[in-house]
Order: structure tokens, then C-alpha cells, then sequence
């Protein structure tokens, strides 16, 4: 059983380590492209959080995680290097290969730092250092959209409308501040006004990202959220539920038509945050808004099916997309969506096997009875976390979104202590 709370040697290495903790969960929330790699201050400090655990001996991942990788990292290069260039007869790219590849390993490295984090117990420090960027950021973004900031007006905004902090894209900006929402909503003790006004900075700095992805998950996750805390209310019967369910559809099904008669209101939000005019669409022409004004994912998801029908089972490794995208559209693009853009990288079969260890963890994300109140609610927070990826996924590639892996390596270690504290506790009985 799985007890580690911080054991650490000395007071001031632990305090250390929990700084370090704090900061790179801060700058999550930035990322910037360099030299063809998304590159954020996160990745230094995470460094420093892996060779600061290996230093103290505390750096811990099962063996058959590290074997899994291993193997996959020796495959998927020897596929990508030899066998997809002749097979599809263009030239090998090992520098695109070695980019994507050390993407690959950026991520594995948030994972084992995720799965240790969770171990040390430091969950609660990564949640606050995360959600208090997001806020920050947040607030920061919606301040220039009354008074213009120079610097930060400059690199805040895409395309000088649309909201996207210090990310370099506006819909993954958003999906970010969408995982800080879920932390807001279930974090305790929080006291409510700092609660409230904080949902707020995050859901008007989502409406500022322009983001209709965005827009769609916050009304799917909100769902969620009720729906699960009435099922979990005591004296909930499953007729009450059921009706509850069924309250909160019609609700979401007549949200459209009761907006579409506020005009006015919608004026006024337009007026101040004119992005919102991409948002308004969902609620005013939901058609137009899925496919209107670069939404449109239908060439780029078709030619990802295109590229997965050649190649089903294996793939067609890293570094290989862009060049035999062109062979099927005249201007490719990546997937726009997870599931799709691994199937066409890792192939059917690895990218199966991932997302049913993925969500394997949820499944097994209830909580011990000898769990504290604070692990559990650290257990709910990662889980929804997952979900919002998961849901995201669908409109967006977030394959190498640091956060993502970050959380699966901290639910998979809490997977793997409830099972031991469920043993402890059968042996108990």
C-alpha cells in the first residue's frame, strides 16, 4: 500500500520540490512554437522536478510502463525511418521523425513526473498551481478587452479578436481554461465569492477565445457535472434521477430558441467582446456556426480516414503526415481531432489499445473507503480532467498536450493505490 506523503530527507528539499511543483504547473498554461516544437517554461522545470526526484531516489514507475515505451519508441521509429518511405515512395525525414519523436518523449516524461506526483502525494499542488495560471491568464485577457495592454495585447490575441493567453492556439487555450473550470467546481475548501468570480473570469475568457468547440464542452461537461452530483445525492432514486436527466436535456434543447429572442443582450455582449459573434452562432444558426468561419473539419478528418484506410494496422509512424497527406488534398493539415490523427500515426490497433488503457483508469476511478476526503476529491478532479480531454478530442488534436499525460500519469497510479488499498482492506475484513 501506497502511504508516501512527501518523504522526503530534510523540510527545505521538500518545500523545494513543492515550489517547483507549483511553477511548472503555473506556465501549463503558456506554450509558443520554436524551431517547429511547442515549447513552454513547463518543460525546464519539469526537468528540474526529474532530476531533483532521481537525486532524492524518489523517482518511481513500474517496469512495465518502461518496457511498453520502449518497445513502442524502437517500432514506431524503424516504421517511420524504413518501411513508410518505401511504401508510400517519399523521402525519409529524419529530423521530422526526431521532432515528433521528442514530442513523443516530452510527454512520456509528464506522465512518469504525473504518475510520481501522485505518488508523493503533491496532487493538490499541481491542481492549485494550474487553476491559478488559468485565472490569472484569464483575467489578464479579459482586462485587455477594456483597456489595451500593448505588450500584452500583442501576444494575448489571435488575429487581434480572439483570445488565446500565452498558448498559440485559441481553441486549445480554451480547452485548457475548461479543465481549470472543472478544478473550481469541485476544489474545496474554496470560499464562494472567490469561487464564483473565478468561474466567471474563466467562462468570459473562454466566450473571448472564440472557441465553439469550447462553447460545446462547457454546456456537455456542465451536464455531466449536475447529472453526477444528483446521482450521488443521498435519497436519489432512480426514477428521481432519470427525471433529473431528462430536466436537464429539455432544458439544453430549449436554451437556443430562448436566446435567440435576446438581441439585445446579445448586442451588448458582442459589442464588448466582438469574438463573441463566432459563439453567438451556436445559439442563432448551430449549422452555420459547426462549419462556418474555419470550423469546417470535414477535409481535414476526411483525409485523415484516407490515410488510415492505407495504412489500418501500423500506421504510418512520426514525421510521415504532412507529406503523404499532400498525396491525397493540395493543402493538408493535421487530423483536428485525437482519435483520428493516432490512428493515422500509431495505427487502429495501438491507438485502440491506448484509449481503452485510458479509460480503464476511469472505470476504476472510484475512491477507497480509506481514502482521506482530500485524496478523493483529488480523484473526482483528475478524472473529470481526463473526461474533458477525452470529449475535447473529438474537434481538436491534443495528442501532445502536456496536461493530458500529466493527469493520466497521476490517474494511473491513483488506479493502481485504490487497488492496493482495497486489498489492505479485504485483508482487514
Amino acid at each position: 500500500m501506497a502511504t508516501n506523503s512527501l518523504p522526503l530527507e530534510r523540510k527545505q528539499d521538500a518545500s523545494f520540490l513543492i515550489i517547483m511543483v507549483f511553477v511548472m504547473s503555473f506556465f501549463l498554461n503558456q506554450s509558443n512554437v520554436l524551431f517547429g516544437i511547442n515549447l513552454s517554461l513547463s518543460d525546464f522545470i519539469v526537468v528540474g522536478v526529474l532530476i531533483s526526484l532521481i537525486m532524492k531516489q524518489e523517482l518511481e514507475l513500474p517496469l512495465t510502463h518502461i518496457l511498453v515505451f520502449s518497445t513502442f519508441s524502437i517500432v514506431i521509429l524503424f516504421y517511420s525511418l524504413f518501411i513508410i518511405p518505401n511504401q508510400y515512395m517519399i523521402a525519409a525525414n529524419p529530423l521530422a521523425t526526431l521532432i515528433d519523436y521528442t514530442k513523443l518523449l516530452v510527454v512520456f516524461l509528464y506522465y512518469t513526473i504525473g504518475f510520481n506526483l501522485s505518488r508523493l502525494k503533491l496532487t493538490t499542488v499541481f491542481l492549485k498551481g494550474f487553476v491559478i495560471g488559468a485565472v490569472g491568464i484569464g483575467f489578464i485577457g479579459i482586462l485587455i478587452s477594456f483597456v489595451p495592454i500593448p505588450y500584452f495585447s500583442s501576444i494575448m490575441l489571435f488575429g487581434e479578436s480572439r483570445l488565446i493567453g500565452f498558448m498559440n492556439d485559441p481553441n486549445f487555450f480554451a480547452v485548457i481554461q475548461c479543465c481549470a473550470l472543472s478544478i473550481l467546481l469541485r476544489m474545496k475548501p474554496l470560499n464562494s465569492v472567490i469561487r464564483l468570480g473565478a468561474i466567471g473570469v474563466i467562462l468570459l475568457s473562454i466566450i473571448s477565445s472564440g472557441s465553439k468547440s469550447a462553447v460545446i464542452l462547457v454546456f456537455l461537461y456542465s451536464g455531466y457535472f449536475l447529472v453526477m452530483k444528483v446521482v450521488k445525492m443521498k435519497g436519489t432514486t432512480p426514477l428521481r434521477a432519470a427525471g433529473f436527466i431528462t430536466f436537464i436535456l429539455g432544458l439544453f434543447a430549449i436554451v437556443p430558441n430562448v436566446l435567440t429572442y435576446a438581441d439585445d443582450l446579445m448586442a451588448i455582449i458582442v459589442n464588448r467582446f466582438p469574438i463573441f459573434s463566432r459563439v453567438e452562432l451556436l445559439f442563432t444558426d448551430f449549422s452555420s456556426a459547426v462549419s462556418d468561419g474555419g470550423s469546417g473539419r470535414a477535409q481535414v478528418w476526411e483525409t485523415a480516414m484516407h490515410i488510415i484506410n492505407s495504412a489500418p494496422f501500423m500506421g504510418i509512424g512520426l514525421g510521415n503526415y504532412i507529406p503523404i497527406a499532400e498525396q491525397f488534398v493540395y493543402n493538408p493539415n493535421v487530423a483536428h481531432n485525437t482519435y483520428l490523427q493516432l490512428s493515422a500515426e500509431w495505427g487502429i490497433v495501438s491507438t485502440v489499445l491506448f484509449f481503452i488503457y485510458v479509460g480503464s483508469t476511469l472505470i476504476n476511478a472510484e475512491s477507497s473507503l480509506l481514502e482521506s476526503k482530500l485524496e478523493s476529491q483529488n480523484r473526482q478532479i483528475i478524472r473529470d480532467v481526463l473526461i474533458i480531454f477525452l470529449i475535447a478530442s473529438v474537434s481538436i488534436s491534443l495528442n501532445n498536450a502536456r496536461i493530458f499525460w500529466l493527469v493520466l500519469g497521476m490517474s494511473v497510479f491513483q488506479t493502481k493505490d485504490t487497488r492496493s488499498l482495497n486489498e489492505s482492506q479485504k485483508g482487514v475484513d
